[in-house]
């Protein structure tokens, strides 16, 4: 790993998203009190700071049994970054006034696969925000629920959408839909080819289940419960090549097994019994002031989820 230059004045995105852990650090008194609030191990965070610290050129914390405590740099700095993320918040808004028209950078984060179950809603909100701002550079990733999480925390995005089931103190979470889930096995497998009588829950608990990156759901934990989790996946592509294997069961969302299930590659698993939903919601950082790009984004974005709704069309885009 190349070891970061002594910082010399010039501050990069790198610089920022190390300065937000350190202020996340500070403010919950310690590293292993900000895990919660970053998402990251602390060993993770203990990086993070070493690595600003070289940047930095001194030593800023001591950490140890006596606790965590800020060196008089350390002290600097952390004061000197509030005072740079006011600044920013305030260029960028000072700006957009001046100029009559919303300018900067949004960063969204999106959860893999998200375009497999909300593209027309989404497209919707992102064709009538650049319509109606088309100064703002859109950057737009993908990643995994953990991913969207951790981003959104340390200030890497302003939006992001996920499936999060736990709640998380320091971001604001808001239900945009919703996406069922049901059983499903390979042609293969030994499911497949039982008798229907001989096909109970107790039965398919036997075999092997592929686990979603995401199972805080107390519902979703109590159907599962039981099962033989071999595998994880996070990524549904991932998670129907491993069901596809005829090696394990899965949870899939019925449109997108649609064709291997017409194909029948792929068959539905006692379907009145073994079905559950995932919620998504759109994020963001609650101790954060959003700019004034990211406010307009969030508010088109809830109004192009509540149309679907009202006109009954699917996340796909598609009349229900």
């Amino acid at each position: 790993m190349r070891t970061p230059q002594v910082f010399r004045g010039a501050i990069s995105d790198g610089d920022l998203r190390l300065l937000r852990v350190f202020r996340t650090v500070v403010e919950n008194g310690g590293f292993t009190a900000a895990e919660v609030s970053l998402n990251k191990s602390k060993s993770a965070i203990s990086l993070d700071i070493a690595h600003l610290e070289q940047r930095m050129g001194t030593k800023l914390c001591i950490r140890g049994r006596s606790g965590f405590k800020l060196t008089d740099e350390g002290q600097i700095v952390y004061l000197a970054s509030l005072q740079l993320f006011n600044d920013v918040e305030k260029f960028r808004d000072r700006v957009a006034t001046a100029v009559k028209a919303l300018t900067g950078r949004l960063t969204v984060l999106l959860v893999d696969n998200l375009v497999s179950v909300a593209a027309g809603p989404m497209a919707r909100a992102i064709g009538e925000f650049t319509r109606r701002h088309p100064r703002v550079e859109i950057v737009m990733e993908s990643a995994t629920p953990a991913g969207v999480e951790q981003g959104i925390v340390e200030g890497e995005a302003e939006i992001g959408v996920s499936v999060v089931p736990r709640e998380l103190s320091s971001i604001e979470m808001i239900p945009l839909f919703h996406e069922e889930l049901r059983l499903y096995c390979s042609r293969s497998h030994d499911l497949a080819k039982a008798a229907p009588g001989e096909v109970t829950p107790e039965r398919v608990k036997e075999f092997r289940l592929v686990m979603p990156g995401v199972t805080e759901d107390p519902h979703f934990a109590t159907l599962v419960a039981g099962f033989r989790t071999d595998a994880r996946s996070s990524n549904i592509d991932s998670r129907i090549l491993l069901v596809l294997s005829g090696a394990f069961l899965g949870f899939l969302p019925p449109h997108f097994a649609a064709p291997w299930v017409e194909s029948g590659e792929l068959v539905e698993v006692m379907p009145r019994h073994f079905r559950t939903e995932n919620t998504f919601y759109v994020l963001f950082k609650k101790s954060a002031r959003q700019s004034a790009a990211a406010q307009a984004f969030l508010s088109i974005l809830l109004a192009s989820f509540e149309k679907a709704k009202r006109m009954e069309i699917s996340p796909l885009g598609q009349l229900a």
